[in-house]
Formats: C-alpha cells, structure tokens, sequence
C-alpha cells in the first residue's frame, strides 16, 4: 500500500515537472525587444533613455525609459513610463499597424509608427509644458 503510495508521489511529482518545463519562458511577450529591462516600475529612475529604452514592468506591462525635459528640481536620470503596444524589431521607413505604436530599430532606436511615414526614431511627448508641446521628440 506504501509502495504504491509513493509511486503515485513520484508519477505525479514527475509530471508536474515535465509540465513546468514545456511552459513557455516567463516574460515572453509577441511585442517584446532586444535589451528589455526586466522588474521595472513606473516612476522609478532609468537611465538609459537614448537606446534600448524599453522594460518590463513586474505584471509584463511594457515600459520606456523618458528623460523628462525642465523637470524642476533638475535630476540626472529619466523614469519608466508606461509604452504603447511594442512590435518588435522594425526598420524605418517601414510600414506600421497603427498611430499609437512603439518598436525598436536594429540597432536599438525607440521608434514610433507615423502613419503613412511608416515606423521613424523618436518618442511621444505628450506634452510637458509650455516650452515642450505635445509631438514627437527626435532621437538619435
């Protein structure tokens, strides 16, 4: 009776194992980049708001790292903010799915889709005050 017992421990031990290690790897998302920083939460500082922007915030939402302009009093790091939907790797110039969407370029550029003007580098603003309206931020 113990004998069988423990054999059906180790049968059912062994399975959720095998189950486990078919899942697909935590944090994968369709959208997701090369270079994510992974645990980030919004409003923490980031330092790296030029290239390889992009986390992951602890629930997989996806985050860019914004350095924040005439923010007072003056600091020396950006802060995670929460990112339109990411679509991978792009190249300029190429077509995009929508307005409101976020990628990389190969060689790590924030990029967003402009519509008709396909996937360029830059970032949204959204607007922060009167000496930055609302548009698009060049970068590179």
């Amino acid at each position: 009776m113990i004998r069988e017992l423990a054999a059906a421990v180790f049968l059912a031990g062994a399975a959720g194992v095998v189950a486990v290690s078919g899942a697909p790897a935590a944090g994968a998302y369709p959208g997701d980049v090369p270079g994510m920083a992974e645990g980030q939460r919004q409003g923490d500082a980031c330092f790296s708001w030029e290239r390889f922007i992009y986390g992951h915030g602890p629930n997989g939402q996806a985050l860019a790292c914004h350095f924040i302009a005439n923010q007072w009093p003056p600091k020396d790091t950006g802060f995670w903010q929460i990112s339109y939907p990411l679509y991978g790797v792009q190249d300029i110039g190429s077509p995009c799915p929508n307005p409101q969407s976020a990628a990389q370029s190969p060689d790590g550029l924030p990029l967003l889709c402009l519509g008709a003007r396909g996937w360029q580098p830059g970032i949204y603003t959204g607007g922060i005050g009167p000496y930055f309206p609302p548009g698009i931020a060049q970068v590179g």
